[in-house]
């Protein structure tokens, strides 16, 4: 996944959210296969690791990363709570 498409996924995620009025269709993960994660550089995907407990973000959503996942975005229904603590949305970069 590039950034571009990640911004898409998020982007039409929230206004589907929005839309519906279903908190639970907003971004809840960036889920990256550990293979995947080790190649990018911050100039693909700028992170923030903000602390120990809400761990890295991206425009304030969570990024997991391990070696059984798989490259995707989940929203929050579909994350099962393993994007929490949930934050705003940022606007891109």
């Amino acid at each position: 996944m590039t950034r571009d498409e990640i911004d898409a996924m998020l982007d039409a995620m929230a206004a589907e959210a929005t839309q519906s009025g279903d908190g639970t269709l907003l971004p809840g993960a960036i889920n990256f296969h550990s293979g995947t994660w080790v190649k990018m550089s911050s100039a693909d995907l700028p992170t923030t690791c903000v602390n120990t407990i809400v761990g890295i973000r991206y425009r304030g959503v969570s990024v997991l990363v391990s070696s059984l996942r798989e490259d995707r975005v989940q929203n929050r229904r579909e994350d099962e709570g393993q994007g929490a603590p949930y934050m705003d949305l940022e606007p891109r970069a």
